[in-house]
């Protein structure tokens, strides 16, 4: 047996390319079994496109699926074998495919009644000046039975006739018919004995018309595969044998063999091939054959994922079948293979060269044809390193693809149990579980790629495995759903430390989850007024006070810095509720006026409902700040994430109006990146202010505001007996009554 035909091929000046169209018209899933046809000079190829990912463990086997060494993944909420076809237009020697149309069948489709839709494995033909599309369709009876259907193809590649045949004796499922290209309407329905049909569109049936016994022995039924070609004196068609069984677990399994069959006119079986692989594949198929007066041009199936397309010298067919075609011939070397297929081709199980083809598929879209690659690579692997990213990027395919969630964690374990001290696959085992709410489960994995977060290795760009912090991120998450809601913010705010560490996207994620959770379910620091005495600043009308209103002493900082000013004016951008947390209830108290900006309908209506002062409802992004002038006692910045906030404070006409008193909320223990603090001090000290209290904080470690006032306007003896801005974090109470 040749089991590498493609290699035979290139040593004798023969050619081998892709066969890929565009992934976003497939969903990455299946391009296989090509059909080609040769007419006026033109190449016209028709690639089948399936819904279905093959996934057939090769080799020793020690990486099969779920569901066995073969399986065919559907999507999971939809297990229909689904076909659809493209005709392409092919450059006449690279044999690429130049343009690509889907056939239209819209005109014709009904309803399917069976779990097969679609015309599979179509040859194509030219007969009588139509083009022709014929295959199986066994979706239009309940019990799947299978007829073969001759479809026109019109202009645009629109099916504009449908004949379902039936075959001269009944039987349930009829294929592989194989289409003789110079005898209109003829099929060789069977090989040995050969027996040849001729079909009547018009009424639907077929009758056969010879029927040759043949002098031969093949140790397998011989099937069909391409169209019947003349050339010369004789007509030439691919075939294909199937070797079926079911391993030790009852699970099926396949191997394909094909061989060229050679007939005379009077349908004799003159020549024949010994049986050969295309490119070691267990499954290997082909619709096609054409020969263009120099070479034989064949399209194939590999895995049922890919396709390619082969240009075969004459001159090494005619040593295949040991026969001499006599067509004094001179022949001319055309087309080139790309180096990625020449090495795999040459080398096909070395398992880095399958790897770098599987790279190839992954960064065109193309994860059905990637998988098969990756997974050979991981078969015929030879390093543990390698072999265990392989398994990585196999279930990566699957999640990709998505829709067969069940497979795909049965990958990533595949993964695992190769190399269960290695933290990558407990990474996507955890966002896989992650994914589908089961939070416990996550959480685990997490925690099992934490332990072993010392063990990464570099892995290719596309597994998406960066450092060990997207373990911790998923531990973070996980943990609020599971209930510990302090370990996740504990994590996050880990993770907000390590923020130039984090790639772009982890910034982001790790702002918004941060920004979400806050610094606690309720981290109020409520003055009352047995604090009275120990006020930091005892300033006139504090010692009526009973309660305040914010978050964390801003209100009482506002009046000890004013002393207890009665009637001041605010501006208060970010209101929420109108007094739980509110910096500004206490002040409205105190006879303060002043205006409040909030983007929550519910929030500014209640505001209205219980508050004095004016609120209005809008985007402080894109409110217009024209309106502030002259000099107000107090400025409340209090918006998230920490670059929003930034960004309302810049748009401030400073240079028409001052403050007495700001209180910013910068949020450094939620700012990923770092700098917001740092640039809101530069921006406040720049324009006069001073930084009284620094780095605020509801606890010890999450500060999250800083406290200025305008020298001009706040006497210097308070200033002094306020004054704490250094590098420390300072619990807010703590600080307000004097015990910092």
């Amino acid at each position: 047996m040749d089991n590498n035909l493609c290699k035979r091929a290139l040593e004798n000046g023969g050619s081998v390319n892709y066969l890929i169209i565009p992934s976003s018209t497939t969903e990455g899933l299946g391009l296989t079994n090509p059909s080609l046809l040769y007419e006026e000079g033109k190449f016209l190829l028709n690639l089948r496109h399936v819904q279905y990912t093959l996934y057939h463990s090769e080799g020793s086997q020690q990486f099969q699926s779920l569901w066995g060494p073969l399986s065919y993944l559907n999507p999971e909420d939809d297990v229909t074998l689904r076909t659809t076809n493209y005709i392409c237009e092919l450059d006449t020697n690279t044999l690429a495919i130049e343009k690509t149309q889907k056939v239209d069948t819209s005109k014709l489709d009904i309803e399917p009644v069976w779990e097969f839709i679609g015309l599979e494995d179509a040859r194509m033909v030219y007969w009588d000046d139509n083009l022709y599309l014929t295959g199986v369709r066994r979706d239009t009876k309940t019990d799947g039975e299978g007829r073969m259907e001759l479809s026109a193809i019109g202009y645009g590649a629109k099916e504009t006739s449908r004949s379902r045949i039936e075959p001269p004796t009944h039987s349930y499922c009829e294929k592989n018919w194989m289409p003789i290209l110079d005898m209109p309407y003829h099929y060789v329905k069977w090989t040995n004995p050969t027996e040849v049909v001729k079909v009547d569109p018009k009424m639907g049936t077929s009758e056969t018309m010879w029927i040759v016994e043949q002098d031969v022995n093949f140790p397998r039924d011989i099937r069909g595969g391409s169209q019947v070609i003349t050339v010369g004196d004789y007509r030439i068609a691919l075939t294909h044998e199937v070797d079926l069984w079911k391993n030790e677990q009852g699970k099926k399994d396949a191997q394909y063999y094909h061989r060229f069959i050679v007939w005379d006119k009077s349908w004799n079986i003159v020549a024949y091939s010994e049986e050969f692989k295309f490119m070691t594949a267990y499954i290997e198929f082909s619709c096609g054959l054409a020969f263009d007066g120099n070479d034989f041009i064949i399209p194939f199936g590999f895995q049922d994922s890919t396709a390619f397309i082969l240009r075969l010298p004459l001159h090494t067919f005619e040593t295949m079948v040991d026969l001499n075609l006599e067509l004094n011939t001179t022949y001319v070397t055309k087309g080139t293979t790309p180096s990625k297929i020449e090495k795999f081709i040459k080398d096909p199980f070395n398992g880095a060269i399958n790897f770098e083809l599987g790279e190839f598929y992954f960064s065109q879209g193309h994860t059905a044809s990637a998988l098969s690659f990756y997974l050979r690579a991981a078969e015929y692997g030879k390093y543990e390193p390698a072999i265990y990213e392989s398994l990585l990027m196999v279930a990566k395919c699957l999640a990709v693809q998505g829709r067969r969630g069940t497979t795909e964690k049965g990958l990533w374990l595949n993964a695992v149990s190769f190399a269960p001290e290695r933290p990558e696959a407990y990474l996507f085992l955890s966002e896989w579980a992650e994914g589908r709410q089961q939070y416990h489960e996550a959480y685990s994995y997490a925690i099992m790629g934490i332990a072993n977060a010392h063990n990464a290795q570099n892995c290719t760009k596309h597994i998406g495995y960066e450092d060990a912090y997207q373990l911790y991120f998923q531990k973070a998450v996980c943990a609020w759903w599971i209930g510990r809601s302090q370990e996740a913010r504990d994590e996050f705010i880990k993770l907000v430390n390590k923020g130039q560490d984090l790639s772009e996207k982890y910034k982001k994620l790790v702002q918004s989850n941060i920004t979400s959770l806050g610094s606690g379910p309720d981290p109020f620091l409520r003055y009352h007024k047995g604090f009275y005495d120990e006020l930091r600043h005892k300033f006139p009308g504090a010692e009526t006070i009973e309660k305040n209103f914010s978050q964390t002493y801003q209100d009482m900082f506002t009046l000890s810095m004013l002393n207890g000013k009665r009637n001041g004016t605010y501006f208060e951008i970010g209101a929420a509720d109108p007094f739980h947390g509110s910096n500004t209830a206490l002040l409205e108290q105190f006879g303060w006026t002043g205006t409040s900006l909030e983007i929550l309908e519910h929030e500014v209506e209640k505001f209205k409902k219980h508050r004095k002062n004016k609120i209005i409802l809008c985007d402080a992004t894109k409110f217009d700040y024209s309106i502030l002038k002259g000099h107000i006692d107090y400025l409340q910045v209090d918006c998230e994430p920490p670059s929003t906030t930034y960004e309302i404070m810049t748009m401030i006409p400073w240079d028409q109006c001052t403050f007495g008193v700001i209180t910013y909320e910068h949020d450094h223990y939620t700012d990923v990146s770092g700098s917001y603090r740092e640039k809101s001090r530069n921006f406040l000290l720049s324009r006069g202010y001073l930084l009284v209290a620094s780095n605020i904080a509801p606890n010890e470690t999450s500060c999250y505001e800083d406290w200025y006032v305008h020298p001009k306007h706040v006497d210097k003896d308070i200033i002094n007996k306020m004054l704490a801005a250094d590098d420390t974090i300072k619990n807010a109470e703590k600080y307000m009554l004097g015990k910092l």
